[in-house]
């Protein structure tokens, strides 16, 4: 069985690290990068509470600011994260950076609320690595990605679909 979660956690870490080539990038980063893109938007920057896989599936409550390629534009989300998959151990609360396409009609930063779906794979063990895209929001125009390196995120084997619900917090 321990044989198995090393292999398991080494396919994981290798198939998300191709996506990871440093720490993530701030949000002004992201911005500062991107600014010529005809559909990037901006970025989404999440607080997302810890939690516990449950072989099957878990869910983490999220707390996000986005702010749009102009730097300055910002609101402010609250939401879920649920993954159905393979998910064991746990994670401590960590922070992400979301990059926001929109694949549509040019989006303000107000209007991303909605739910997403994607795939998602991250491994733990101390540091985590990984890498989730998820499309959908207004007339499922939105795409977005997050990818990196966490240091001390705790210990998880993660890998399935994500779906991540967001909408403008009151």
């Amino acid at each position: 069985m321990n044989d198995l979660f090393k292999a398991a956690a080494a396919a994981v870490l290798a198939l998300s690290a191709g996506a990871c080539t440093m720490d993530q990038a701030t949000p002004q980063q992201l911005n500062a990068t991107n600014a010529n893109s005809r559909i990037f938007i901006g970025s989404l920057t999440c607080n997302i509470a810890a939690g516990t896989g449950y072989i099957l599936a878990s869910s983490k409550k999220m707390d996000c600011v986005f702010l749009g390629k102009d730097g300055v534009s910002h609101a402010q989300y609250e939401g879920t994260i649920n993954k159905v998959g393979i998910d064991i151990g746990y994670t401590k609360a960590m922070h992400t950076i979301w990059r926001v396409y929109s694949l549509g009609s040019d989006r303000k930063a107000d209007q991303i609320a909605g739910t997403y779906v994607g795939e998602q794979g991250t491994a733990a063990a101390g540091s985590q690595a990984g890498g989730n895209w998820l499309y959908g929001g207004q007339n499922a125009e939105i795409g977005m990605v997050a990818s990196g390196i966490v240091q001390d995120a705790g210990y998880n084997l993660a890998m399935g679909v994500a779906e991540m619900t967001i909408k403008l917090r009151k």
